[in-house]
């Protein structure tokens, strides 16, 4: 009888170790990822968009992030940055300056498991445009 019941065991705690396996392998997890960009910023409040990425998480607390890194315009240039799923808004809009650091902010729980895009445009209404780069990531946790 003992036999038999660690037989069962056995097969068991197998069947369990290799259900665990299988999903495992099936999940993918945000990680902290820097994604390049590089826009020309139109004139007058015109917006640039990245290409789309997956945001996988159904968190709010899972964080965006951007890190304005260089404008053509100068030194400390602010642009106003936010995320953007097919022409909506799925974040608040952020006055970022170039050169500092990198920022992270929250998405609505609209920018969830969909692909979202890294939204720019100048924050001053004037008649010239720039280049502005650096690097983002849709989710960070």
């Amino acid at each position: 009888m003992k036999k038999t019941i660690k037989k069962y065991y056995r097969v068991g705690l197998a069947g369990v170790m290799g259900l665990s396996l299988l999903t495992a392998g099936n999940v993918a997890l945000a990680s902290n990822d820097n994604i390049t960009y590089s826009f020309s910023l139109k004139p007058e409040h015109g917006n640039s968009y990245s290409e789309a990425r997956y945001r996988q998480t159904t968190d709010t607390s899972n964080k965006w992030k951007v890190n304005y890194t260089y404008s053509s315009e100068g030194k400390g240039t602010v642009a106003t940055y936010w995320l953007d799923k097919s022409g909506t808004r799925v974040s608040d809009t952020h006055d970022v300056a170039q050169g500092s650091g990198a920022k992270y902010y929250t998405a609505f729980s609209t920018a969830s498991q969909s692909n979202v895009r890294l939204a720019v445009e100048n924050n001053n209404y004037t008649t010239s445009g720039y280049t502005a780069s650096g690097y983002w990531d849709e989710e960070t946790n």
